[in-house]
């Protein structure tokens, strides 16, 4: 019987768990909002959360407070998106979000700067999110 090197084992690992996290992806839309805008939040009131936030108007449906996701911009690189990901924090609802606005999310700006360029693209990109 082959012994399988430690180092290929990890590589099959690797690979494998790569391409069960692209299965799962959910594609949607993100826009962004500014840093004014932060806190407070429904989730932790004034309390700062950081600077890669989220938010949803599937808050307490597909996702709850704290929910981490990892957001990454599916458009053409490098503009707008930049080929990179993000893991964002759910903190807020997000009225302006929804099926009517056709954006899944509003990330911050912090966190779209990562992901997309603000100044090239107006209004929301193409996104994949996992949680």
């Amino acid at each position: 019987m082959a012994i399988i090197p430690k180092s290929t084992f990890l590589l099959i690992i690797g690979v494998v768990t790569t391409l069960f996290s692209i299965a799962l992806a959910i594609p949607g839309t993100a826009g962004f909002y500014r840093k004014e805008y932060y806190v407070p939040t429904v989730c932790y009131g004034k309390k700062p959360q950081g600077n890669l936030l989220a938010t949803s108007d599937h808050l307490g449906g597909d996702f709850n407070c704290g929910t981490l996701l990892n957001v990454t911009c599916i458009g053409k690189v490098p503009s707008p998106c930049t080929g990179k990901s993000v893991v964002v924090k759910v903190v807020d609802n997000c009225p302006g979000c929804g099926p009517s606005e056709h954006v899944t999310m509003d990330i911050s700006e912090d966190a779209y700067r990562i992901i997309a360029n603000p100044i090239v693209v107006q209004g929301h990109v193409s996104i994949d999110y996992v949680k």
